[in-house]
């Protein structure tokens, strides 16, 4: 994702909820625009994944591309991503469009091709984080469902938001969510986590709001808190017939 993975935002709505939700109101619009509750369980759950010693999540998603007419394109994909620890990750996306994986090892960080056989290969920083930066800010890449590393991470990212509400309990594929909404200038973001005491994001859905078709991404999340993953899954070891091309600076 691009500049939506930078900012979430609020996504004010009305919504009926169903016969096994009834118990709470749907979001109402006298309520404070900056709910305290709402902005403590968005860090929470960043914190309590930033805190993970490993996990495994993958993710269905969608994704509208709008054309110079103004009609909107939705596109697919799978996703993976596994992380251990603080400098060890690998993603997948597997889309309708093209396939792409990224190996970090602690060291390096690998963008590879699987169907072009293009790979390469840039020094990263020590840790997950702080490569994900890296490589947005200096090369214009996102690494699929980076957006969970983003989650209540810092105070000025909280300071952009203009509102934060509770919209209600919400299922997602059985399981028992609550329905939080942000909005910040240009982006508005819905965010659905666990009720229970490990949070985990259950589904994102971000909507650009200063295009004119007011296109969106969505994803829904799988999770597996003990994952069996081979070590050297985080590292990249050429295939015969792969080739390795140079990564240019986004200014370049």
């Amino acid at each position: 994702m691009k500049r939506q993975a930078r900012v979430f935002c609020l996504l004010i709505a009305t919504m009926t909820l169903g016969a096994q939700a009834e118990d709470a109101p749907p979001a109402d619009d006298s309520a404070p625009p900056l709910n305290p509750h709402v902005i403590d369980k968005l860090i929470d759950v960043g914190d309590y994944l930033r805190s993970l010693p490993k996990f495994e999540v993958n993710a269905e998603v969608t994704r509208d591309t709008v054309l110079d007419s103004g009609q909107k394109i939705q596109t697919g994909s799978r996703t993976t991503l596994k992380v251990a620890g603080h400098d060890r990750l690998y993603a997948k996306a597997d889309g309708d469009t093209q396939t792409r994986e990224f190996f970090y090892d602690g060291k390096h960080l690998t963008q590879y091709s699987p169907y072009l056989k293009y790979y390469t290969t840039v020094d990263a920083p020590a840790t997950v984080s702080e490569t994900l930066h890296k490589i947005e800010q200096h090369y214009g890449i996102q690494v699929p469902t980076e957006d969970l590393f983003l989650l209540g991470r810092d105070q000025a990212q909280i300071d952009a938001l203009k509102s934060a509400i509770y919209v209600g309990p919400s299922y997602i594929k059985g399981t028992l969510c609550d329905h939080l909404a942000f909005r910040q200038a240009g982006v508005d973001w819905q965010l659905w986590i666990t009720r229970a005491d490990k949070p985990l994001p259950c589904k994102l859905v971000i909507t650009t709001t200063d295009v004119a078709s007011f296109p969106e991404y969505s994803a829904v999340y799988s999770w597996n808190l003990a994952p069996k993953i081979s070590p050297s899954a985080f590292t990249f070891t050429p295939r015969k017939g792969d080739v390795a091309i140079p990564l240019k600076k986004a200014s370049q």
